[in-house]
């Protein structure tokens, strides 16, 4: 088993945290940071779906920092590249298409930036390993 390096570690470390922190806002408190968000519609099984989302991924995430093998992290990382530019697709649509608030905007753009920075930094600890 080859092990994965120190900067792979800490990204997977960082990918788990990023998750499991935003599975809370979506998956235990969904309709607080609904209110505090302004979202434009609230809808508990789907803000609880992705928030489940948010768990598997910060946990496998979590498993693979752990567990150390190349093979498994190498993975984690192609769904770290994967996943944040499919939402970052949706989130631009959202902004497009939809009428939103301004406090949810500029949500949405915060949110956006976090996933390019993920995406980005998934990408390069790929291409590394």
């Amino acid at each position: 088993m080859v092990e994965i390096s120190k900067r792979c570690k800490i990204v997977l470390l960082i990918n788990s945290v990023a998750a499991l922190l935003f599975m809370v806002f979506y998956l235990i408190i969904p309709k607080i940071y609904f209110n505090i968000t302004d979202g434009p519609v609230f809808d508990p099984y789907y803000w609880r779906a992705f928030g489940v989302t948010l768990l598997v991924l910060g946990l496998f995430s979590l498993r693979a920092y752990m567990i150390g093998n190349k093979e498994q992290a190498k993975f984690m990382l192609e769904i770290g590249i994967i996943w944040p530019l499919i939402i970052l697709i949706l989130n631009i649509w959202e902004l497009i298409f939809l009428e939103l608030s301004l406090t949810y905007t500029i949500n949405t753009w915060l949110n956006n930036i976090i996933l390019l920075v993920l995406g980005i930094m998934n990408f390069y600890t790929y291409y590394k390993e």
